[in-house]
């Protein structure tokens, strides 16, 4: 056999810094496996300093797509080619298509966050996020599409990147109130408590003795969800403190398999449901 006629080897990678935690390759490459696809997904750190010279390299180099996570979903953005309209709104890619020679990039950060609380989305009339990051973005514009919504606080360090999120939303026309607030100063909206708290900073993320980014306590009722998007460690200080007050809590690992779902279908065709999807979730 020639060398012509063997199938050529598709390569895809998770971009970020740091990716100890991730298990992306594990997800994707049985997703390959259960297909029988000639195809590859591997981790690619790159040192923030690095980044902007490192994906002009990958740009020369072929590849079939990439996902892209923590710190660089809104950071990616100009060295794309092309970005669909959902995630040009949202203003984060975590999802990057190469078509020809050509980066295109994606959102699958809002699906794979709304999948697993579909059937308790009549609940949430009063939100809080933690954080402003890239991943908040796509939180935030999946909650703001929820008719019940009422009022949603982006709560971060930085107040600066808490109000340019908030400006962002607003230009959507959502009915839902929409404001910025600092993480230590949340005990004014202890009066009203909330519905659904997310917590999409990494703060805990590999470190489950990490101190939780906030105290749910003064902050959530009875039913309130605690939504934390980190899944390494499986339960995060933040989640063990709502556990101890009896509340509902939701780590990220079934948000990760569902937006690796739809990334896998962009660059395929395919999903990997019902197989690998259902394998991985039991």
């Amino acid at each position: 056999m020639s060398n012509n006629s063997v199938p050529k080897i598709k390569r895809f990678a998770i971009i970020g810094f740091p990716l100890q935690h991730s298990v992306s390759p594990r997800l994707h490459n049985r997703a390959f496996k259960d297909y029988g696809m000639k195809a590859t997904y591997e981790k690619m750190p790159i040192p923030p300093e690095e980044f902007e010279a490192r994906i002009l390299q990958l740009k020369r180099e072929d590849w079939g797509g990439f996902n892209v996570t923590i710190p660089f979903k809104e950071r990616i953005i100009p060295l794309l080619d092309g970005v669909e309209k959902t995630a040009r709104a949202i203003g984060a890619v975590n999802t990057i298509k190469c078509d020809r020679g050509r980066w295109l990039g994606f959102n699958t950060d809002w699906l794979g966050f709304l999948r697993p609380i579909e059937w308790k989305l009549d609940d949430f009339k009063h939100c809080l996020i933690l954080g402003a990051g890239g991943a908040a973005r796509a939180v935030a514009f999946a909650l703001i599409r929820l008719k019940n919504v009422k009022s949603l606080i982006i709560a971060n360090r930085t107040m600066h990147r808490a109000e340019l999120l908030v400006n962002d939303l607003q230009r959507f026309g959502s009915t839902a109130s929409i404001s910025a607030a600092h993480l230590n100063s949340l005990m004014p909206f202890s009066q009203q408590k909330f519905d659904l708290i997310v917590n999409s900073t990494s703060v805990g993320m590999n470190d489950p003795l990490a101190t939780p980014v906030i105290d749910p306590k003064p902050l959530a009722h009875s039913k309130t969800l605690i939504y934390d998007l980190i899944y390494k460690p499986p339960e995060t200080g933040l989640l063990k403190r709502a556990k101890k007050l009896g509340l509902r809590t939701l780590n990220g690992y079934a948000m990760l398999v569902h937006q690796a779902n739809a990334a896998f279908e962009i660059w395929t065709g395919k999903p990997y449901l019902p197989v690998t999807l259902k394998s991985l979730l039991r």
